[in-house]
């Protein structure tokens, strides 16, 4: 029994394809290891780069009551009591 494939066209590694040929992901998976570890690194590094940058300015610029009151989800903290800060006698 022949197995089926969705394709007429037999596959051809990525190696083997012309490169306008392939996909951008067939196209990263014939690069070599090391290269494709410092692509990732790079990656990685702005991405976090810009999540401390985000979260620099957020500190140095926060955003206003009205702003925070458009965004979905947000409730007002409810007031602390204050006999949680009294001692209790006994």
């Amino acid at each position: 029994m022949r197995p089926i494939t969705s394709s007429k066209t037999p596959y051809t590694p990525p190696s083997k394809k012309p490169v306008q040929q392939r996909s951008l992901w067939e196209s990263y998976a014939v690069l070599p290891a090391k290269t494709r570890l410092k692509i990732s690194l790079a990656v990685t590094l702005v991405a976090a780069g810009g999540i401390y940058l985000s979260n620099k300015l957020e500190e140095a610029i926060p955003a206003t009551e009205e702003d925070k009151a458009r965004l979905p989800g947000h409730h007002r903290p409810a007031p602390k009591s204050t006999s949680e800060s009294q001692p209790t006698s006994s």
